[in-house]
């Protein structure tokens, strides 16, 4: 009888009780290439609940988010010792990390301001990280609170010329075709190609890196244009970029099959999927959508990995 009348509250328990499961299922059962059922239950206990029409006042979701962040800094502090690989870490929504042995970039790394990661979390993130790029300006995206911790730490910022645009501590870049130039950061060298894209009028950059031992990746941000006009240019604009090793693209990304063409990765991390802080239940895509769409719909057979909050995949 203590939750009739009360249906918040038996929301909020219930969350908290499937959202501990779903997080022993996930770290009992890996990301990889192929998911099993187990996973596939867990994914879908998350979609559950971050399709509940408040989810981000939820104290179990945030219980959640800052388990699966924890998750993450735990491994972060460990050693990664493998010369020739990549870990890719997923965060929250399109925040990515790409780690080698000699350096860790960041990609659109995202708390929503501390109201979904904690700044005493993100601060432990953004200690391990050595160079962020941001893809473009919109605030499940970019981050205030993460653009100072990074300035107090020294963290260089590369963005568009829209994001924090009087901020001269960040690096804007845009340029009207691919340009390419180096990073010449203690660690270790980088060599950057970036694509002039855009969601709708929205400039999005698209950032190829070459890490300083040689494996390339990548994120599309969110790329989208109905009228498909940087598709034009994007045409096979895998024959100008060294090979991507990795490349995260969003789920919802538009005319997904020629993208993927379009860059010829050897590997796709999937991201944007329950996206709870900015986005309505019609837009908070799914991982069963995810699993849905690249079993049955997409054409193309490049492989790819689904990944949630504070996980990774080591690729070799």
């Amino acid at each position: 009888k203590e939750y009739w009348g009360r249906s918040e509250l038996y929301l909020e328990h219930q969350a908290y009780y499937m959202l501990n499961l779903a997080d022993q299922s996930l770290n009992q059962n890996l990301p990889s290439q192929k998911i099993n059922l187990q996973r596939e239950m867990a994914l879908l206990m998350v979609d559950a609940v971050t399709h509940e029409p408040k989810p981000i006042e939820n104290p179990a979701v945030l219980d959640f988010i800052a388990r699966r962040m924890n998750h993450a800094i735990e491994d972060l502090n460990k050693p990664f010792t493998s010369k020739k690989g990549v870990r890719i870490y997923k965060l929250y929504n399109c925040s990515m990390l790409f780690r080698t042995r000699d350096l860790t970039i960041a990609v659109d790394l995202n708390g929503r301001d501390g109201k979904l990661i904690p700044d005493e979390i993100m601060e432990r993130i953004v200690d391990k990280v050595d160079i962020l790029f941001y893809t473009h300006n919109h605030y499940d995206h970019i981050d205030r609170h993460v653009r100072d911790i990074c300035h107090k730490k020294g963290v260089p910022i590369y963005a568009t010329d829209e994001i924090f645009k009087d901020d001269p501590e960040v690096h804007h870049v845009r340029f009207d075709d691919l340009h390419t130039f180096d990073i010449d950061h203690p660690k270790g060298k980088l060599t950057v190609n970036v694509l002039p894209g855009h969601q709708d009028a929205l400039h999005n950059n698209i950032w190829i890196v070459t890490m300083p031992n040689g494996k390339v990746v990548g994120a599309t941000g969110d790329q989208w244009q109905d009228e498909g006009e940087d598709l034009k240019w994007l045409k096979d604009i895998h024959l100008r970029l060294p090979k991507i090793d990795v490349l995260a693209m969003d789920c919802w990304i538009h005319d997904y099959d020629e993208h993927v063409a379009d860059f010829s990765p050897r590997l796709l991390i999937s991201q944007h999927e329950n996206e709870i802080g900015a986005h309505g239940i019609d837009h908070r895509e799914a991982y069963w959508m995810t699993i849905y769409k690249n079993a049955h719909f997409h054409q193309n057979p490049t492989p790819y990995v689904l990944m949630t909050w504070g996980e990774w995949y080591d690729y070799k």
